[in-house]
This record gives C-alpha cells, structure tokens and sequence, in this order.
C-alpha cells in the first residue's frame, strides 16, 4: 500500500499534463510558463523555507550526502566508461553519458521521498527530510558541471573548447542551489524567520510540485522521440538500473539502513530529468537521443521505483 501511496500520486499527475496536452488544455505557451514558475519562484522558496526552518538533520545526514553524491559521480564514470565498450560514436556521447547520471531530483525524486516519509514520527521526519534537501545541492552542481562538460567534449560539432565563464554564469543563475544554500545559512545559524515570509513561502512552494509534474507530463507528449531510439536503453539501464544498486551499495558499505537508505535509493532511481534534453538541444548534442531518454527512462522507471520500494520495505 505504501507504495501506491507514494508512487501514484507522482505519476498520475504526470499522466493528467500529459491528457491535457493531448487535449489542448495546456500549450507549449503555458508548459513553459508552467516550468519557468516552478524552477525560478515556487521550488526555490519550497527549499528556501523548508531547509531554514528544519531541524538540524540527523546523525545519518552526511552519510546520505556522501552515498548519493558518490554514487552520481560513479554512475557518471559508467556512462562514460559504456560509451567506450559499445563504441558508440563520438558526436553522441554527450548525450548518452548525461542521460545516465543526470536524475530529474527536485521533481520527481523529492516529492517521492515526501510522501513516503510522510507518515514517520515528526522529529524523524523534519530531520530526514533536512538530510535529503541538504544533500540536493552538491548533487545539483555536479549535475550541472558533469553535463556541460560531456556535451562540451562530445557534440554534433564535436568541439571540446568548454567555456569555463559560461558554466560559472550558468550555476550562479542556478536558483535552486541558491535556495538551499541560503535555508542552510538559516538553519546553520539559527536564524528565525519571520511568520509573514514562511507563510509566503508556504504558499508559494506549495505549487512547485503540481506545477512540474503537470510540466512534465505536458513536456513528455511534445517530446519527439526519432531516429535510433534503442540507444536509449543503455543510459535507461544506467540510470534506473545500475545507478540504484551502486547507491545500494555504497550507503550499505558507509552504514546506511532503514528508511534513510530507502530514501537515498529513491533520489539515485529517479529518472532522466527533462532538463537533459533541453540542455543536449542547445549545446549540439544528440538531442534525438536524449529526447528518447527522457521519455523511456520516466516511464521504465514507474517500474523499477516499485520494485525497489518492494525490495527495501516500502
């Protein structure tokens, strides 16, 4: 039960973007409006408040950051390392390697997490979930820097110049990591917030979730999937395979366990973040690849989230 509780609630209302694209309810106007308004104002001011008014984190926090931070960066090396084995040619690399590691976190894997901790004991549950949002920004940066730089070395162009000021420009634009690291600044110097600016941000944040996944649902219908779209199978595999069961691995290995471990697994198995293929159209990259990903990874990964809610006890 736990599972249809934290599970259908996610992919149902990807599924309604979805019928109301198909439907006309929602245009190309409004999805990009839709996702503009979460990125920049609705989930920034969600973490801002969250992570400034939380608790100071569990004893198991570090470990969650260490597991999941570790085991991003080695299921990049696997993308990476996969290029090599199934010689798969330079101009598409790029693509390939990001849709592997580059997880959609902020909104499919966090309000996952969300809902299933939703029912543990309060302080449990404030200090987990102030765990996980600290750990979101390192994993965003590399995020951020990882696929700049794959799409950098292997394009359509096949430029390898990566221009180090726009990557710089880009993450300090990054409303997200500036949202966490000022709720951090917060929470670390016990600073309060006044009732008028948590109430605000209570209900501004309280539209980021809806807001994605209606854009993302939206966004996966106008998504074309074309040419070779078998290639996409590999970076699926990496990222809702492979990835998880280095994350299992790895906080298994430092010493977590529990409901903490779970969640952790929650964030490796997320799905290729709609942002790869946006990224991969602008940078050359194979953007037919990596729309292919994104629209096989999100609905091959109902899949294994299920099998690994099972498996941990979900």
């Amino acid at each position: 039960m736990q599972i249809l509780n934290s599970l259908v609630p996610i992919f149902s209302v990807i599924a309604l973007g979805m019928v109301l694209r198909r439907r006309e309810f929602l245009s190309a106007e409004t999805t990009q409006t839709f996702n503009r308004f979460a990125y920049f104002f609705a989930l920034p001011a969600f973490l801002f408040y969250k992570l400034a008014s939380a608790t100071s984190g569990s004893g198991s926090a570090n470990l969650i950051l260490n597991t999941l931070l570790t085991t991003v960066v080695l299921t990049a090396a696997v993308g990476w390392l996969t290029t090599w084995i199934f010689k798969i040619p330079s101009h598409v690399r790029g693509a390939m390697i990001q849709a592997s590691f580059r997880g959609n976190l902020a909104f499919i894997g966090l309000p996952l997490v969300l809902f299933r901790i939703y029912d543990l004991p309060i302080d449990h549950k404030m200090a987990l979930e102030s765990a996980v949002l600290l750990a979101l920004t390192p994993v965003v940066l590399f995020f951020n820097v990882g696929s700049v730089v794959a799409l950098a070395v292997y394009n359509q162009k096949t430029e390898s110049a990566i221009s180090f000021g726009a990557l710089a420009g880009a993450i300090a634009k990054n409303p997200l990591i500036w949202a966490c690291i000022g709720g951090a600044l917060f929470q670390g110097m016990a600073w309060p917030l006044p009732t008028a600016v948590v109430r605000t941000c209570e209900v501004i944040g309280a539209s980021a979730f809806p807001m994605a996944l209606l854009g993302i649902g939206s966004q996966l219908v106008s998504i074309s999937v074309r040419g070779d779209w078998s290639r996409a199978l590999l970076p699926t595999a990496i990222k809702c395979i492979i990835c998880p069961l280095l994350g299992w691995s790895v906080g298994s290995w430092i010493g977590l366990s529990g409901i903490e471990l779970q969640v952790t697994l929650i964030l490796c198995a997320a799905p290729t973040a709609v942002s790869s293929y946006v990224l991969a159209e602008q940078m050359d990259g194979d953007a037919d690849l990596a729309a292919s990903a994104v629209v096989i990874c999100t609905a091959f990964s109902l899949l294994t989230l299920s099998i690994l809610l099972t498996l941990t006890g979900g």
